[in-house]
């Protein structure tokens, strides 16, 4: 949980190909926990970018704070005096049932998509998520009403995502980090973990499990499970190699300063939803493989298949929509379909 949290404060303030290793690891064992690891760790990274008092604030209590965001600007918004007042619903909020901050969009300054720090105790939260798949991840509702958020407290996201962020210290690189293509990277770690999870079991069975109707008695010796696990396998493998280049993209220009153009920024778009439906594609496979016999209640695979099919359909790593935005940057044609790029 503190892997992306600011060092100043006694985060670990890793590079994003940590946090992705990281966040992987954990959901192969659980896939709604790695969800909320990714989620919270990205709102530790996005609180890095905040002006220096909210950082203060935020983990005044230590570097175990948890930050739960929902980034569209689901609200009203009002500027008053010193800051703004805020009514809305926003969510689905990942992680809100342990967070103790809450990064919630607003429309900001001339209706710009902005962010705002709020306590979790101003936040009423309504138990809505009611899914076939993540059913742990607790992405509920939160509610709030003439909620007063001072303006340190506010990043124009819109900015953000373009690289105009508030002054900070030079130090801290990572909190210079593209922004949505640290957000999009990220994501992909959680559907690592899943489809490692479904290799793991089906080899793990090939040993004791036949196929029925067929003289095989271990699937193990099967010509067809053997080149459809290799398959599977392969695919989980260009999803961590898209991964692990976009990770390293995107940590080599906070290392150096940079911000990537929107050509590059576009193109980790597309390797998110790529990424993304190939690691759907891999579980799949496996479970075809495996047999009938996946979807028994008792089986982990019927879980890792729901959670999938739920996770991977996140909008940010929607196939189609990240395919038009880097078809649409590779042809020059403007404007894109999205400022989240």
């Amino acid at each position: 949980m503190r892997a992306l949290v600011p060092a100043r404060f006694g985060g670990g303030e890793c590079s994003l190909r940590t946090a992705i290793d990281a966040t992987c690891e954990v959901a192969k064992a659980d896939p709604s926990a790695g969800w909320v690891v990714m989620i919270l760790g990205s709102g530790a990274f996005l609180s890095g970018m905040f002006p220096p008092l909210a950082q203060e604030e935020v983990y005044a209590d230590g570097p175990d704070t948890r930050v739960c965001t929902v980034l569209a600007p689901k609200s009203t918004a009002r500027a008053v005096d010193g800051g703004w007042l805020l009514t809305g619903r926003w969510g689905p909020a990942s992680g809100c049932l342990h967070s103790q901050w809450a990064m919630i969009g607003f429309p900001g300054v001339d209706g710009e998509a902005s962010l705002a720090l709020v306590p979790m105790a101003e936040l009423a939260v309504e138990d809505t998520w009611f899914t076939t798949g993540m059913r742990a991840t607790g992405s509920n509702l939160l509610v709030g009403s003439d909620l007063f958020v001072p303006e340190h407290r506010v990043l124009r996201f819109t900015s953000a995502i373009r690289g105009r962020y508030p002054a900070g210290r030079p130090s801290e690189s990572r909190y210079r980090s593209a922004l949505m293509s640290t957000l999009a990277t990220y994501m992909i770690a959680p559907y690592l973990g899943m489809a490692s999870a479904a290799l793991d079991h089906v080899v793990a069975g090939a040993d004791s499990k036949g196929i029925a109707f067929t003289h095989y008695e271990r699937q193990r010796d099967s010509t067809a499970f053997q080149l459809a696990v290799a398959d599977a396998s392969m695919k989980l493998d260009l999803a961590r190699l898209i991964a692990e280049n976009s990770a390293s993209v995107v940590d080599g220009h906070a290392d150096d300063g940079t911000f990537p153009d929107d050509l590059t920024r576009a193109r980790i778009r597309q390797h998110t939803g790529h990424a993304a439906q190939l690691c759907r594609q891999a579980v799949d496979e496996l479970v075809t493989a495996h047999g009938a016999a996946a979807f028994a209640e008792t089986s982990p695979l019927q879980a890792l298949v729901r959670d999938i099919h739920t996770a991977s359909r996140h909008a940010v790593a929607n196939p189609a929509s990240c395919a038009e935005v880097f078809g649409r940057a590779l042809l020059g044609v403007e404007p894109n379909i999205t400022d989240m790029i």
